[in-house]
This record gives structure tokens, C-alpha cells and sequence, in this order.
């Protein structure tokens, strides 16, 4: 499974840094909190997906083993693929991510990825239900 993820995350990372727009080069110095306050920004003011996307995997990259984090990162990759209509990935990468909180360690992580997967997978079903 890890290393599944780590293949899905290497991919991810070299198409979204393919992509016009998004940083070509991350600094190797940044806090753990500074990817997602720079993921958070270039969402929220320019509505710049890519760009997030470079940041989010990219941590996940650089910080395997800070399993909170990881979690938020996910849920945050998988919304913003929500987000653009990609549904068919959205609802693997939240069904990826709800599969963490079936593992021994879940206690330890936040509660909140696993409340909000769930609920953007009911309104994916939804949205397929409404194609056919």
C-alpha cells in the first residue's frame, strides 16, 4: 500500500509540476505548516490548483512519516480533484484515505479528513447516480 502511494504521489508530483503555472522548484527548507499555508493561498486567491497540488505532494514527498499531516494532505489532494469534477479520482484518493482509519494507528489522526471523505463520497455517488 505504501508503496502504491508513493508511486501514485511520484506521479502526481512530475504531471502537476509539468503543468504551466505551478512552481517550478520548492525550497527544501519550508515548515511542514508552510506547504499548506502556500497550498492554502494559491487556492484561495487565485484559485490556482496546480500549484497546490505541487505543494501537497511534494510534502507528502519530503514528510512521510508525519501521519497527520499526510492524512490532511491527502484529503486536501482529493478535494481539490473533487473540486475540478474529477470525480473518478477524487472518490479513489478519499476511499485511499479512508482506508488509514481502518489501520491500528487510526486513533492518532485528525478526525476531520475522515468526517468530510465521507461526505463528498455520498455526494459523488449522488452526482453519478443524476449522470445515468
Amino acid at each position: 500500500m505504501k508503496i502504491i502511494l508513493r508511486l501514485l504521489t511520484f506521479i502526481t508530483l512530475a504531471l502537476v509540476t509539468a503543468c504551466a503555472g505551478a512552481p517550478a522548484h520548492i525550497e527544501e527548507n519550508l515548515a511542514p505548516a508552510e506547504y499548506f499555508q502556500r497550498a492554502q493561498e494559491a487556492m484561495g486567491s487565485r484559485d490556482d490548483y496546480k500549484t497546490a497540488l505541487v505543494y501537497y505532494t511534494t510534502f507528502l514527498e519530503r514528510f512521510p512519516e508525519d501521519t497527520q499531516r499526510v492524512v490532511e494532505a491527502e484529503y486536501e489532494i482529493a478535494f481539490i480533484h473533487y473540486v475540478q469534477g474529477d470525480f473518478i479520482t477524487a472518490e479513489k484518493e478519499f476511499r485511499a484515505l479512508l482506508d488509514r482509519y481502518n489501520q491500528p494507528e487510526a486513533e492518532a489522526l485528525p478526525k476531520w479528513p475522515r468526517v468530510l471523505a465521507e461526505k463528498l463520497l455520498i455526494e459523488i455517488a449522488i452526482k453519478k447516480e443524476n449522470e445515468d
